[in-house]
Formats: C-alpha cells, structure tokens, sequence
C-alpha cells in the first residue's frame, strides 16, 4: 500500500510531502522491515503524481521481491529550480539552467537522517539498523545517493545511484569523497547510460568522472555493481527498467 503525509523540515523550512511503500499486512504482521529512502518520492510509483507523467512504476518491482521492504520517498520542491539547489551536496553553477546553484545537499540529507528517519522508525515497523537502512535515487538523486554513502555512512550501509548528476559538481565530488571517513561494510549499485546527454562526449565525460569516483570508493572498501547501460536514457522509463535489479542489490 501507498501513503502520504507532510513532514515539516526545520533543514529546509518546508513541508515536505512524503510518499511511502508498505507492505500490505505490515499491521497484522510481526515483520519489521528494511527500508529503502529514495529522492523525488512524487516520481516513484504512480503517473498521475510524476512531474512529466510517467513515474518508475516501482509497485510491481517491489511485489517480486523474494523480501518485502519498505519505501520511503521524499518530494522534491517545485520552486522554479530550487530542486537543484536541494538535491545538490556542493555549490555548482550550470549553464543549460543559466545559474549557479547554493548546494543544500547536507540540509536534505540532515533533513532525512535528523527529522525523517526518526519519524519513520519510530511510527512504523522498520528494521532501523544500519545495514538495513539504504538510500536510492536517479539524476540529481543519484549524485545525492553517492554522497550520502560516504558522507553519511554512519546511517546507510547501501546507495542505488542511477544516472548520476556528476558533471556540473566534480571536482567537489570527487576531492570530498576521497577525503570521507567511509563505515564499512558499504554498497554502492551505479547506472548510467550512453544516451543520456545531448552528446557522446558527455557520455564520455560521465565515465571519467563515475571511473574515477569507482575506484575512490574501491580503494575505501565499498563494493560496486557497475550497469552501464548502451541504450540508456535519462529517463523514469529507464530507471524502472532497471529497478529489478537494483532492488535485489540492495538486498543481497
């Protein structure tokens, strides 16, 4: 089953609305389950709720898992493109969005690991440990994934990051996580796809960068599951052609 409700955020001064997976006998159930926190909740379940009309369509996916887990999704604002700003860890400017971007990353996240997750664990039946908790998301989700992984790996022990928003925030990225303090055991699942940009060399640009940030992360002991997709697109079409197998990563 699918519930929402609003949480309000003294990170980001803004309700935010929540969109949450359970299974359906979690109440009659002696279960506690593992939970799964994702970026842009509002795209991941059903259309009429997704920003271009067509979300992950993640329910069936999660009903063929061999372990039921829970999914806990965050709505991004929709404030011109303030989304950025908040799913963004450092500064960045970007010119096909004609700005320069704050970088509220670590208030989201603050928001998630301070705010979100104690309400989570404490209303519902989830398993909080560590290695039971994950984080997931796609574009500037994903890039917010990575980052959570090893700036916040005291509280997620797995990240699913499909199609990464890397390019305008590089060297950030990579100078901090190689600075990180990462908590093992750790799991990163990394997807990006050939047809993603305007161009090949951005596809090219975007494995230099993920190649790179791969072996920063090998080298502090994370373990990875590369999907590099030929045909793949920045899109939810995509990224739901993909939940399978990130789903069964997390749970392996």
């Amino acid at each position: 089953m699918i519930t929402k409700f609003d949480l309000y955020s003294d990170q980001l001064h803004r309700n935010v609305m929540i969109h949450m997976y359970l299974p359906d006998d979690y109440i009659s159930s002696q279960n506690r389950y593992p939970v799964l926190y994702m970026f842009d909740g509002h795209n991941l379940f059903f259309d009429e709720d997704a920003t271009y009309g067509r979300s992950w369509r993640l329910l069936n996916p999660l009903y063929r898992l061999p372990q039921e887990i829970m999914v806990v999704g965050l709505e991004c604002t929709h404030e011109g493109n303030e989304r950025l700003s908040e799913y963004a860890p450092y500064p960045f400017y970007d010119p096909e969005y004609d700005g320069a971007f704050e970088g509220k990353g670590r208030q989201t996240m603050d928001f998630i690991v301070q705010t979100l997750k104690p309400y989570v664990d404490t209303h519902f039946p989830t398993r909080p440990e560590r290695s039971k908790t994950w984080i997931g998301g796609s574009s500037c989700g994903g890039l917010m994934a990575i980052y959570a992984l090893y700036a916040y790996s005291h509280v997620f022990s797995k990240a699913a990051a499909l199609s990464p928003y890397v390019l305008p925030s590089q060297s950030s990225l990579l100078y901090h996580s190689a600075r990180a303090h990462v908590k093992l055991p750790g799991s990163l699942y990394l997807s990006w796809g050939a047809r993603e940009g305007n161009t090949g060399h951005e596809f090219i640009q975007e494995t230099r960068v993920l190649t790179t940030l791969a072996n920063i992360l090998l080298k502090k002991g994370i373990k990875l599951q590369f999907d590099v997709q030929p045909e793949g697109e920045h899109c939810e079409a995509q990224w739901e052609a993909l939940a399978d197998t990130f789903l069964r990563f997390l749970l392996k």
